[in-house]
């Protein structure tokens, strides 16, 4: 952990723009705030030739101007973060290591202990993007893609390894079986549902179907398996009713636009954790026949989505795939859109005020009733900070250099 000796550099480099008038200083606080209020922490990656950078920054105020301010830590590698019990954990980039810090009332970071997952075989360090918390003495770390490494972050200690499972079929037609993780980071009242996906090497490639499997929050035993006819199911967002939806993170429909693949769809399961028959999974007929990525329900029986505006693409889908088409899917670009959800009332509408070419996934926050969309743009270069109102109406907060993955309340 260091503050970066390139970040000057790098800013001024890219001219970011202040978007925002009520904003503090470079850290997003204003004295008149209080150094006793609220604690922020906002994660951006910014992407280099080999890997990634992850600038972790604080704030006491959602009124930002940039995502990356002088102050901010950086960690080298695939780093993330939460919060747990008024602490903020990091999870290190490139060794399987978690640490963890107490913030001061001035925003000041004080290191605490670290807990190392160095004798198991984690494919992506102790990352907390796979990582459910259970409650502040219980968290789940997916390990060898079927089991659970329990460990407490109260104690930062490991408590065991469950092993039990029976998803069998760890491989099928080509296709390799995925833990989805938890991108969201939602915590579940009682049982843990985590999703599981098949792909092939290339992540082209994806399953008809996903499997949706239930721990027991006290023995943190596998107790079922829900089968979902939905490929790519990888990221979970859960209603004030209890209802929890599950979607692609990625755009997984490029092959079902020539016929050729599974459609992307969204599932939900009910407040007793049982496949709700009764949902629609396509919302093609809310989206004029369009396909959908990375859907989130959001607060108030609205959800967002990122749309395939095939249309503009000027394709012919009829044809052989195109790898070419491909490419330019999986691009920022015109043909790519923001769109709000309506569940109660069926219906579903780009949302105004965008005015950056977005690709195909997007990060949200929704932080003290407030509702932030950080949407990549220029390749995943920059990302654009909107907050939606209720009606789907964004209005610019601020740009940074990088991609925003996560903002989190730490206390």
């Amino acid at each position: 952990m260091k503050t970066s000796p390139i970040l000057s550099t790098l800013l001024s480099s890219l001219s970011l723009v202040l978007l925002t008038s009520a904003c503090g200083d470079d850290g997003g606080r204003s004295d008149a705030e209080g150094a006793g209020g609220p604690v922020y922490a906002l994660m951006t990656q910014v992407y280099g030739d080999e890997d990634r950078t992850v600038y972790v920054s604080l704030s006491n105020t959602l009124d930002r101007s940039d995502g990356i301010p002088s102050g901010a830590h950086e960690y080298p590698g695939v780093a993330n973060l939460a919060a747990i019990d008024g602490r903020l954990l990091i999870s290190d980039g490139q060794k399987p290591d978690i640490t963890e810090f107490e913030i001061t009332p001035e925003l000041d970071w004080q290191q605490g202990r670290t807990l190392s997952f160095q004798n198991y075989a984690l494919g992506d360090n102790a990352n907390f993007y796979y990582q459910f918390v259970v409650d502040e003495r219980t968290v789940y770390l997916p390990l060898q893609v079927t089991q659970r490494l329990i460990w407490d972050p109260t104690q930062m200690e490991i408590r065991d390894v469950m092993t039990d499972t029976n998803l069998q079929v760890l491989e099928k037609d080509g296709l390799l079986l995925e833990a989805g993780g938890n991108r969201n980071s939602i915590r579940y009242e009682g049982a843990v549902v985590q999703a599981f996906f098949w792909h092939d090497e290339d992540w082209f490639r994806y399953g008809s179907d996903s499997r949706l499997v239930v721990y027991d929050p006290e023995t943190h035993r596998e107790s079922r398996i829900i089968d979902v006819p939905c490929p790519a199911l990888s990221i979970a967002t859960q209603d004030e009713e209890g209802y929890t939806y599950f979607g692609p993170w990625n755009f997984v429909g490029t092959l079902a636009l020539y016929g050729q693949g599974a459609a992307p769809c969204v599932a939900r399961l009910t407040p007793d954790l049982a496949l709700d028959e009764s949902w629609t999974t396509d919302f093609t007929s809310w989206t004029d026949g369009r396909y959908l990525s990375n859907f989130r329900y959001i607060g108030g029986g609205k959800a967002l989505a990122n749309v395939l505006h095939h249309e503009t693409l000027g394709a012919n889908f009829s044809g052989a795939y195109d790898p070419d088409v491909g490419d330019r899917i999986a691009k920022s670009g015109p043909h790519w859109r923001l769109w709000m959800f309506d569940l109660k009332a069926e219906r579903a509408w780009p949302v105004e005020g965008i005015e950056v070419a977005i690709a195909d996934g997007a990060q949200f926050a929704v932080l003290d009733g407030r509702t932030f969309v950080f949407l990549p743009f220029d390749d995943w270069g920059k990302t654009m900070v909107y907050e939606l109102d209720s009606q789907g109406v964004a209005t610019r907060r601020f740009e940074t250099v990088g991609d925003v993955f996560k903002w989190i309340r730490v206390r």
